[in-house]
């Protein structure tokens, strides 16, 4: 009996060694891993730009190796202003100063629809979420209410305007930082955000308007002018106002933005 099982057994071992073996399922047929998610960019953060990244008060030389592909070109001819363009980060910025060396990112602009001036939609958004596809109520909601809004191409409340503004114009929201050292805004067409600027006013009044800061006083009393070549500028001072467009063409003046409306002390 015991002979005749471990006959059954060895022949049913044989059986199956001379069997198929079963092949492996090749790699191709399980499902491939799932890509890990793209990583977003770096937030914009309003008043400041991309910390470490592109921000105002940063040397021309830092934002250069940031971007190796930005295009340059001088700003309305100007040897002290630089344009710098990130087409496919959707960038745009001013860098100031006296030579390429001292140069410093004063202005900086970020585009949030199409194309704008060659400069291709901006991946990036606020850091309270304002970006490509952003509406004015969401606009308001994340930061309130604005300092001013006008016209795009208003030039400030000294300016005539002639002919009357076009109402159905995209429009500026202008906020300023608490010290109103820094002007940022948003430019609205229709009811959807389409790009963001943010600048120091005091630069662009020093090296793209030309206005002399207060300096030590000249023979005869009158202070001396700060920028070279510069000199004292005709009718009212337009104060702390709204950033330069960077994205915009060089003959087309920067807005440095109403003057601020003084202050009544009441007695």
């Amino acid at each position: 009996m015991r002979s005749r099982l471990a006959v059954l057994v060895l022949a049913a071992i044989l059986a199956g060694a001379g069997a198929p073996m079963r092949a492996a399922e090749p790699d191709a047929a399980r499902p491939a891993p799932k890509p890990a998610p793209a990583a977003k960019p770096a937030a914009v953060v309003m008043n400041q730009g991309v910390p470490g990244v592109v921000f105002l008060g940063q040397p021309l030389a830092a934002f250069i190796a940031a971007f190796p592909s930005a295009t340059t070109s001088p700003f309305a001819g100007q040897a002290d202003v630089v344009r710098l363009q990130v087409a496919k980060e959707g960038i745009s910025a001013l860098a100031m100063g006296l030579t390429p060396a001292s140069m410093t990112i004063e202005s900086i602009g970020f585009n949030f629809a199409g194309v704008y001036e060659g400069v291709e939609a901006s991946k990036r958004r606020t850091v309270e979420g304002i970006g490509a596809g952003s509406t004015v109520n969401e606009l308001l909601e994340a930061y309130g209410r604005p300092a001013e809004t006008a016209p795009e191409g208003r030039r400030g409340t000294l300016t005539p305007q002639t002919p009357a503004p076009d109402r159905q114009a995209p429009v500026r929201y202008l906020y300023r930082s608490a010290d109103a050292t820094i002007a940022t805004y948003f430019i609205v067409d229709g009811v959807q955000v389409v790009r963001m600027a943010m600048s120091r006013p005091a630069s662009v009044e020093r090296w793209i308007l030309k206005r002399a800061e207060p300096g030590p006083a000249a023979p005869g009393g009158a202070p001396a002018p700060q920028h070279p070549g510069s000199a004292p500028q005709p009718g009212p001072h337009p104060g702390a106002g709204s950033s330069p467009d960077p994205a915009a063409p060089p003959d087309r003046a920067p807005d440095p933005g109403p003057a601020a409306p003084a202050r009544r002390d009441r007695s």
